[in-house]
């Protein structure tokens, strides 16, 4: 496998998801006069609009990882990476390098067609450049850092 584009289609479900019954119930909450209930939900609906907004897709390619949302482009390059942190229970992946962190979320949430080879090739990767793999039980609520593509 040379590259793998991984689409987040079911991380966008699930915001539209959240975000319509959000408005859902903002609508109901408003229309009852219950005003206070209403803004909670439409603050509960900024969710879904990023989840929505934010998922966007992924490279893999033998140059490295690249991910593309309505937010911008971020990539890492395989030689940037020193170590990498795999959430114990999701799976999401967090690529260090020299003040830099990308991450790439967890295999569940990727199209099934590609997952198995685009996994593969990220851990013969890793294995091939000795890159150390540690398990964390916070990898899921990390934020990329220094890999924004200008």
């Amino acid at each position: 496998m040379n590259n793998s584009h991984i689409d987040m289609r079911s991380s966008r479900i699930i915001g539209w998801g959240w975000l319509v019954i959000c408005a859902l119930a903002m609508i109901t909450a408003f229309l009852s006069q219950f005003n206070w209930l209403g803004a909670g939900c439409a603050l509960a609906a900024l969710f879904g609009g990023y989840m929505v907004l934010g998922s966007g897709s992924f490279d893999i390619d033998g140059d490295g990882l690249t991910h593309r949302s309505s937010f911008g482009v971020w990539h890492i390059r395989w030689n940037e990476v020193s170590s990498v942190e795999i959430g114990e229970v999701e799976g999401t992946m967090v690529f260090k390098g020299d003040k830099k962190r990308f991450i790439l979320s967890s295999p569940g949430g990727w199209d099934a067609s590609v997952k198995d080879e685009a996994l593969a090739f990220v851990f013969k990767q890793l294995e091939t450049r000795g890159i150390s793999v540690v398990t964390s039980r916070v990898a899921a609520y990390k934020i990329m850092k220094n890999t924004r593509v200008s």
